[in-house]
């Protein structure tokens, strides 16, 4: 007499098996790779975000804002759409007369997280991590808040600003 043994356990391993075999193979014979910036545009952008947050960090509200389009859009995940140069610098202003009650704030670029790839015909994106740190009056420094951002900065000539700036995951430390 035959009995009837279900073949559904045994369907199921082989389709996860052929699963995993595929997804594995892919990865193997198909690394992603991306086209970064030559080395030459990652420094060159380094040295703009250094130069740009150092105007942030020290309060230099013209310098800093020498740095963004007249029409540069930010787009922050806790702080909403700000759409230009002056709103930054109002912003930067407010944030600058309240560090006597708030704090001193720095922001730090985590050099390890950046990337920068060419914008043909305009200029470069530059995505990565920074951490912002606090000084209260009389206490010493701390890492409050870390966060991805994304800036877009326009080249015209030998000059480069920040056309739009993302900031985003803000993720507290406390």
């Amino acid at each position: 007499m035959w009995k009837f043994v279900s073949v559904r356990p045994f369907l199921v391993l082989v389709s996860v098996a052929a699963l995993a075999a595929c997804s594995t193979s892919n990865e193997t014979t198909h690394p992603q790779s991306f086209s970064k910036a030559p080395e030459q545009l990652k420094k060159q952008i380094e040295h703009m975000d250094e130069a740009l947050f150092s105007a942030f960090n020290t309060c230099d509200i013209a310098t800093f804002t020498n740095y963004l389009t007249p029409d540069v859009e930010f787009y922050h995940d806790e702080g909403g759409l700000m759409l230009s140069a002056a709103s930054q610098a109002e912003g930067l202003k407010m944030r600058c007369a309240e560090q006597s009650k708030n704090g001193e704030l720095r922001r730090e670029l985590v050099r390890a997280s950046l990337e920068v790839y060419p914008i043909k015909n305009y200029g470069a994106v530059e995505i990565g991590t920074h951490n912002f740190y606090r000084t209260l009056p009389g206490k010493p420094e701390k890492l409050t808040t870390v966060a991805k951002f994304m800036h877009i900065w326009q080249q015209d000539g030998k000059q480069w600003r920040v056309s739009r700036i993302i900031s985003y995951a803000h993720s507290a430390t406390d």
